[in-house]
């Protein structure tokens, strides 16, 4: 049986001997009976049994041999084909190893389709089948047997950096289609310019003058070892024409390319004696016997899905010089209006939160003054003992005896007199020690004048510093989603007034859902480190240290029921989180979603922030995120995108995630989901210890490494 294309070839021979040389082929082989022995290049001879397997990576000799009868699938895929389906499909190489064994079965399953497709289809819907089958073949090598090219170290490849590394192995492994600067800095994610500027300083030419110089090597490979035209090499090494290939390789060489292939007649291969190849075709009737037996059970397991499984190892001896400890940013809790905290069902649900997680301080959202403690009245002496101030008592009495700090905010309409009254009537009602645990959080207005912000600004900061023993005020301001760094406010001269900056970060605020973006996406996982970083910079551009203060932020998320609360976002909320703790210096939550007014009138939900609890006090994945956090602690050994190891007294914590980052539209979608899950497998090995559990987690939970024969007890929830 044989079928022969310009993109794939299927063939079944009955091979003594058959040898092939180098091409710009992609070739699979399956033994179906007997034994055969295979060797690629220069390699040892390896012995492929019945049901065996091989790949042989393109640009490889290879050759087929066996003393006895047997029957072998070769199929061969055209490397143009394979790289209009991926661009970077060639950027790795493909072997069958016992890291594959798994999917093995998976691959000898399609390859048996396109065969029996091949044999009983009607001839002209026969291409479309094997199309259909030969695309499923083409995504099981990238995902299952993916090996990195080994290839020869390149002098002077140590001087090189890591990204041009990177992108020379880039052009490698596409030289052979149209390649652009453009599209390799995009797949950089850098700037054409700057990448064009350090390309050639590390590797001495220009990108273009490196990728010419490429092909025409390759090209003058091809005129000494094939037979091929030289308007099928031109087209097989990337050049636009022959005209232009031809040009190219007279101005490097001297001659034209087929002056080049006379001057080296010794060097040109040549034809295969009719002896070297025996093989002859099977006969269709063993197809049919063959092809006729049922399958072995195991193989009508389940489609193998797409990730395959990932093994590390970590070495506990390997241990960073002087690893950095853990760190765990403070926690404060928002509620909407001060009388909030006049409600026992709000006063018992923060007690019991903070018998959880410590709790730091309080934010009041709203302007305090607004409040409707503060009605008429409040500001009369006559009035002091009496109704606001009596629930103004209770109010900050308890706050303090919890040991909690008050965030309050004003803007640019605060009534500074009114402030100026407050404060003195408080000194008569508050010890020094409860009116220190406030902190005054200015919002910085975009829509009103400079003259009028600085006026607001240094009467509010001028009435707390004659008032209060110990005044903070700070800066709170809405950052744009992009470019932080140049926003007006840093080049006001307030900035440098204030004690701290507060600031949102929410990673729904760049994104526009109903389009398929799938750059800005990917690059809303880690939106809140980032924005944060930015704002860091300006800040140290401008030669400040002021702390931050994260008031409110949230990942990636639906705004509906349906997108927002089908999804954990556990391993996605712990990667922020871990990132967000070194950046600020403390970061807010609100207390639960119905004093957070989640719910709007128009059926959306408020996406800006994160609140702790549902309405009826349910706690919601950012509470068990927090609660984890919280019983991290230690040094870092290992922190990367799946894997976090600290040691600690003596004993380790592992925590594995897996951060998944998708259309929340399609939250509620669950047969996404196992498409959506890497099996992870981690093994420790270090004198005397052993790890004690192995999972493959979407929803991320701690893991205690302890030493051999000892007790492993995994924490609970409280």
């Amino acid at each position: 049986m044989e079928h022969h294309s310009g993109d794939f070839s299927v063939t079944v021979r009955d091979v003594r001997q058959l040898t092939q040389p180098e091409s710009d082929l992609l070739t699979l082989l399956w033994v179906l009976e007997g034994s055969v022995n295979l060797a690629v290049a220069e390699g040892a001879s390896q012995p492929l049994a019945a049901d065996g397997l091989a790949i042989v990576n393109r640009n490889r000799r290879w050759s087929l041999r066996s003393a006895g009868a047997n029957a072998v699938m070769i199929l061969t895929l055209s490397a143009s084909w394979l790289a209009r389906l991926d661009n970077a499909f060639f950027a790795v190489d493909y072997q069958i190893t016992p890291r594959t064994r798994d999917a093995d079965d998976g691959l000898r399953r399609l390859m048996r389709q396109l065969l029996v497709s091949g044999l009983v289809n009607h001839p002209g819907h026969y291409r479309l089948e094997a199309n259909r089958w030969l695309s499923e073949i083409a995504l099981l090598l990238a995902t299952r047997f993916s090996q990195p090219i080994a290839s020869t170290p390149r002098r002077d490849t140590e001087k090189w950096s890591r990204r041009i590394a990177s992108v020379v192995a880039r052009i490698d492994a596409n030289y052979q289609r149209r390649l652009s600067l453009q599209e390799v800095a995009a797949a950089e994610f850098v700037s054409e310019a700057w990448l064009s500027r350090l390309f050639r300083k590390e590797v001495g030419v220009s990108f273009v003058q490196y990728l010419t110089a490429l092909r025409l090597r390759h090209a003058a490979d091809q005129l000494l070892t094939t037979r091929k035209t030289v308007q099928q090499i031109a087209r097989e090494q990337g050049f636009a024409s022959t005209r232009m290939m031809s040009d190219l390789f007279k101005r490097q060489h001297g001659v034209t390319p087929r002056q080049y292939r006379e001057q080296h007649p010794l060097e040109l291969a040549r034809p295969r004696p009719p002896q070297a190849d025996r093989w002859q075709p099977v006969a269709a009737d063993r197809l049919y016997a063959r092809l006729n037996e049922p399958e072995p059970r195991d193989r009508e397991s389940p489609p193998l899905p797409i990730n395959p499984p990932q093994t590390r190892e970590i070495n506990l001896r390997d241990r960073p010089a002087r690893p950095a400890a853990l760190r765990h940013t403070r926690m404060v809790v928002t509620v909407r209006e001060l009388d909030d905290l006049l409600r026992e069902d709000v006063r018992r649900e923060l007690e019991q939160l903070h018998h959880a997680l410590p709790v730091y301080a309080i934010d009041i959202n709203d302007p305090f003054l607004s409040s409707r403690l503060f009605g008429t009245g409040w500001d009369d002496p006559q009035m002091a003992g009496y109704a606001c101030w009596y629930n103004l008592q209770q109010i900050f009495s308890w706050l303090a005896a919890m040991g909690w700090q008050v965030i309050l905010h004003t803007g640019v309409t605060t009534r500074s007199d009114l402030l100026q009254r407050f404060l003195q009537l408080a000194a008569n009602h508050f010890p020094p020690a409860t009116l220190n645990s406030w902190r005054f959080v200015w919002h910085w207005s975009p829509q009103a004048s400079e003259a009028a912000r600085q006026a607001a600004w240094r009467q509010q900061r001028g009435v707390l510093h004659r008032l209060l023993p110990q005044p903070q005020l700070g800066i709170w301001h809405r950052f744009a989603p992009s470019d932080p760094g140049n926003d007006p406010l840093f080049h006001s001269p307030l900035l440098a007034e204030a004690d701290f900056l507060a600031c949102q970060a929410d990673a729904n605020e760049q994104l526009d859902l109903a389009q398929a973006d799938s750059s800005r996406l990917a690059s809303s996982e880690h939106y809140p480190l980032h924005k944060l970083r930015q704002i860091h910079s300006a800040l140290r551009q401008r030669q400040l240290n002021l702390p931050l203060w994260l008031l409110s932020w949230n990942t990636l998320t639906g705004d509906t029921r349906d997108t927002n609360g089908r999804f954990f976002r556990g391993a996605l909320l712990m990667d922020n989180l871990l990132g967000v703790a070194d950046q600020v210096w403390l970061a807010g939550f609100w207390l639960n979603s119905g004093l957070q007014g989640e719910a709007r009138a128009n059926g959306k939900l408020d996406t800006s922030s994160l609140a702790l609890h549902y309405l009826h006090g349910l706690p919601r994945p950012v509470y068990w995120v927090l609660w984890l956090w919280r019983r991290l602690r230690g040094e870092i050994l290992v922190h990367d995108k799946n894997l976090l190891l600290l040691h600690h007294q003596g004993h380790y914590q592992l925590l594995l995630r897996n951060t998944v980052v998708y259309n929340p539209w399609l939250s509620s979608e669950a047969g996404l989901y196992p498409a959506l899950q890497p099996a992870l497998q981690r093994a420790a090995a270090g004198p005397g210890w052993q790890l004690a559990h192995q999972t493959a987690p979407v929803r991320s939970a701690p893991r205690r490494v302890v030493p051999a024969g000892g007790r492993l007890s995994q924490p609970q929830r409280p």
